[in-house]
């Protein structure tokens, strides 16, 4: 293949994983506490047979991927178990196969074992890294601090829920809902250093916008045609030259 094809196959492939991640953003528009994704790319230039007339080949490189950490609308909810987050630090949860998770989806309630769960069914993290438990008569009634302490209506200790840093995202896969797991499934927790707040009796929304989402799928997608079509059109020129090649002899 002539080093137009590659190009456009190099820019083809990147266009997918742009597509895959843009696509997941839009799904996830309004998940409680998610994050968009973007996508980093880079060029890279080839030397070849005409280096010598000043000349090369640009390739399009997926280099990976981070997280946009704008702050989602905080939405009041009332619910005395629900936490937002307001800084940059992350909840940890056990999930049901045992897995543990960063996630900023504060959408509390108590299972019937009085486990503090995301309405999905993962376990929260207390501050020690162990399940968070309350007593389920005092769920309706309790206080939670900005660092995240939760307190009866007497005044006592009932836990503190876990505010964690996040790994480098390079090492961390997404687990659905806008959590992040290791490869392993097991994650060294370590707590946040920011100075994050939990507000009670509110969630943290999506911070995908949804028209801009929309917009640069849009794009992606004429841009992946335009790919197919230079593709197409170097198939084209190919077919022709050996076509007169051929009346030739």
């Amino acid at each position: 293949m002539d080093n137009s094809t590659y190009v456009a196959l190099s820019q083809l492939t990147a266009l997918e994983r742009q597509l895959d991640v843009t696509a997941n953003n839009i799904a996830n528009a309004n998940s409680t506490g998610f994050k968009a994704e973007r996508v980093l790319f880079e060029s890279y230039l080839q030397s070849d047979d005409s280096a010598s007339a000043g000349e090369s080949t640009n390739y399009l490189i997926d280099r990976g991927s981070y997280l946009d950490s704008r702050s989602g609308v905080v939405i009041q909810t009332g619910n005395p178990l629900d936490m937002a987050l307001s800084g940059a630090g992350w909840f940890a949860y056990q999930l049901q196969d045992g897995q543990q998770a960063f996630g900023r989806d504060g959408n509390f309630v108590l299972d019937p074992q009085g486990r503090v769960v995301t309405t999905a069914g993962a376990q929260v993290l207390d501050a020690g890294g162990a399940p968070l438990a309350l007593p389920p008569a005092l769920a309706g009634s309790v206080a939670i601090s900005g660092d995240g302490v939760i307190s009866s209506e007497v005044g006592g200790v009932l836990g503190q829920v876990g505010i964690f840093a996040l790994p480098d995202r390079q090492s961390l896969g997404r687990a659905g809902g806008g959590m992040f797991v290791t490869e392993d499934g097991r994650i060294d927790l370590q707590a946040d250093e920011t100075g994050t707040k939990v507000i009670q009796g509110a969630l943290e929304g999506s911070n995908v916008q949804a028209v801009s989402e929309v917009t640069r799928l849009i794009d992606i997608q004429q841009a992946y045609q335009h790919a197919l079509n230079l593709i197409s059109s170097e198939d084209d020129l190919k077919k022709e030259m050996l076509s007169r090649v051929g009346r030739s002899t």
